[in-house]
C-alpha cells in the first residue's frame, strides 16, 4: 500500500523543516519532507500530497522552479511559498509564478496553520503579514 502525505515540506533549514512538520503532525496532519529541489519533485508525496509548502531559495534550485515544476504535472496542486527573504518583490514573484499563498519566515505557529488550513481550503492567496 502507498503512504500517503498531507503536506509536502521543501525547505534546505532543518530547523524549519522539522518545525513545520512537528507543527503540522501535531495538528494531525501527514507531513513529508524534503532539503532539496531535486528530493522535492523525486519525491513520493509529490504525486499525491494535497500540499506542498516551499522556501523559495533552496540549494540547487529556485522554490518558484520547484513549483513550475510540480504544478507541470498536477496543475491544481495548492504550493505555498516560505522565505527568510520577504521582500514585495520575492512576493509579487511568487504569487504571478502561480503560489497559493506566501509565508514570510519567521512565522508563528498561528500563522502557519491559518495559512495552510487556507489553502487547503481553496481560499484565494494572500499574505499573512504586511510585505514591505
Amino acid at each position: 500500500m502507498q503512504e500517503e502525505w498531507d503536506v509536502l515540506v521543501v525547505d534546505d533549514e532543518p530547523v524549519v523543516r522539522e518545525g513545520i512538520r512537528r507543527v503540522l503532525e501535531a495538528a494531525g496532519m501527514r507531513v513529508a519532507v524534503a532539503a532539496d529541489a531535486a528530493s522535492a519533485v523525486s519525491h513520493p508525496a509529490a504525486a499525491g500530497c494535497r500540499l506542498v509548502m516551499c522556501d523559495l531559495m533552496l540549494p540547487d534550485h529556485s522554490g518558484i522552479q520547484v513549483l513550475r515544476s510540480l504544478r507541470a504535472a498536477r496543475r491544481e496542486l495548492p504550493v505555498v511559498m516560505i522565505t527568510g527573504y520577504a521582500t514585495s518583490e520575492n512576493h509579487d514573484m511568487a504569487l504571478e509564478a502561480g503560489a497559493t499563498d506566501f509565508l514570510a519566515k519567521p512565522f508563528e505557529e498561528s500563522e502557519l496553520l491559518a495559512v495552510v488550513r487556507r489553502a487547503l481550503g481553496g481560499g484565494e492567496a494572500s499574505s499573512e503579514r504586511r510585505i514591505e
